[in-house]
């Protein structure tokens, strides 16, 4: 079979070595750190959904959402700061909006996994002990 080459004339080694990976590895890193963070805000509660209790119910998890997710925003954009060996101790570059759109695309996806998987779990619990009141 045939090998999978990058285009543009660029080679593998570009691609995966040096500057060229700062913007795939950046993407990859915020796309994990916001599905993380939407997750963990969607388990404020096991079985109801997040429509019903919101996160603002737990004052302390939305401050250890936050506080992670405002340090992962202080070192990708600490290069605007004017701290740019922060950024670069990391490998990452500072996103653009139509990167951040890029991010939530592939990050939001998980609160509705969360959320049907919270409905199925109700489901099944109501169809196991029906005298058991639906939320």
């Amino acid at each position: 079979g045939e090998f999978w080459q990058p285009g543009n004339g660029a080679t593998c080694a570009e691609l995966f070595q040096g500057p060229g990976r700062s913007l795939p590895q950046t993407l990859s890193l915020t796309t994990l750190v916001c599905m993380e963070m939407l997750k963990a805000l969607s388990a404020v509660s096991v079985d109801n959904s997040l429509l019903r209790v919101g996160p603002q119910s737990n004052p302390w998890l939305l401050l250890g959402v936050s506080g992670p997710f405002l340090l992962h925003l202080f070192v990708l954009y600490s290069p605007n700061l004017g701290i740019p060996a922060l950024a670069d101790s990391f490998g990452i570059v500072p996103l653009t909006k139509a990167d951040w759109v890029t991010v939530a695309a592939w990050a939001l996806p998980i609160l509705l996994v969360d959320e049907i998987l919270k409905a199925v779990g109700r489901w099944l619990a109501q169809r196991d002990d029906p005298t058991k009141p639906t939320r």
